[in-house]
């Protein structure tokens, strides 16, 4: 496994890659970094280059977090690591970034890949028990009391895994307890905002997109999911019948053949 600290303006940007083939770069969820990604390295290196980013403001990555700044940090990774055309795979707010840059990049992509995204501009009933609270958890990380946001964020049903998930289980907390919670001390709504109508651009789009999404997913993210599916011009959806948001850690083998069959079918399309 090679490591990566990719030199941008405002720090370095930590990747792990493995493999070699035709380019797949990983973008986790919040709070968690590349980790989240550990049975996908191991098992996809097979056929591709697998790269797991840890997105500026987690893990070893020393950029502040910014999310308006994450599409020139892709850019500056494939064009560091001479990736050429990717296939973009993106979880939860990592899917809200690959989105991004999928609307506004298409010309670098060959294929995009969302798992419980979250789609900018798109307003769906939540209900209480799935909100994010994300100024409160502001005001507790600025406070000193980051470990009561890591406390309730395991709880929450997006964290859920089925009682037999112990090593995942123990993965995530591994993970969320390195979680510096500094882009949330320096939380700012406008490093959220985003211009572009996604969906609007991936319907006039060629681009191939797969939804990977949970039966227990959440019911904001299937909505998220379902809108997608109905505006982008060329999407299709994987349903795992044992997971909720984090599929790629419950239904690693079945997520995995997914993701290899929608790759390969692609790179011998664009071939």
């Amino acid at each position: 496994m090679r490591e990566h600290f990719i030199e941008l303006h405002d720090g370095k940007l930590f990747a792990v890659d493995v493999g070699s083939g035709q380019p797949i770069v990983m973008l986790h969820g919040w709070p968690l970094d590349h980790r989240m990604f550990t049975y996908q390295l191991q098992e996809l290196a097979s056929r591709f280059r697998v790269v797991a980013v840890d997105r500026r403001g987690f893990g070893k990555s020393t950029a502040p977090a910014d999310m308006s700044r994450e599409l020139d940090d892709i850019d500056r990774l494939i064009e560091q690591l001479d990736l050429g055309r990717v296939h973009l795979l993106g979880v939860s707010q990592g899917g809200r970034v690959a989105l991004r840059y999928a609307a506004t990049r298409p010309e670098r992509l060959r294929s995009l890949l969302l798992q419980g995204a979250v789609v900018d501009g798109l307003d769906v009933p939540e209900p209480e028990s799935e909100r994010v609270p994300i100024e409160r958890y502001s005001e507790l990380a600025r406070t000193g009391h980051l470990q009561k946001v890591i406390e309730h964020w395991l709880q929450h049903p997006m964290m859920a895994l089925p009682e037999g998930n112990i090593k995942e289980r123990q993965l995530l907390n591994d993970i969320v307890a390195n979680y510096n919670g500094m882009d949330l001390v320096n939380y700012d709504p406008q490093h959220y905002q985003f211009k572009e109508n996604v969906l609007a651009k991936l319907g006039a789009s060629t681009l191939r997109v797969m939804l990977l999404t949970g039966v227990r997913e959440t019911e904001v993210r299937k909505r998220h999911a379902t809108e997608i599916l109905k505006r982008a011009a060329n999407c299709r959806e994987i349903v795992f019948n044992d997971s909720g948001h984090l599929s790629n850690l419950t239904e690693p083998a079945a997520f995995n053949r997914a993701v290899t069959d929608f790759c390969r079918s692609n790179d011998r399309n664009v071939a």
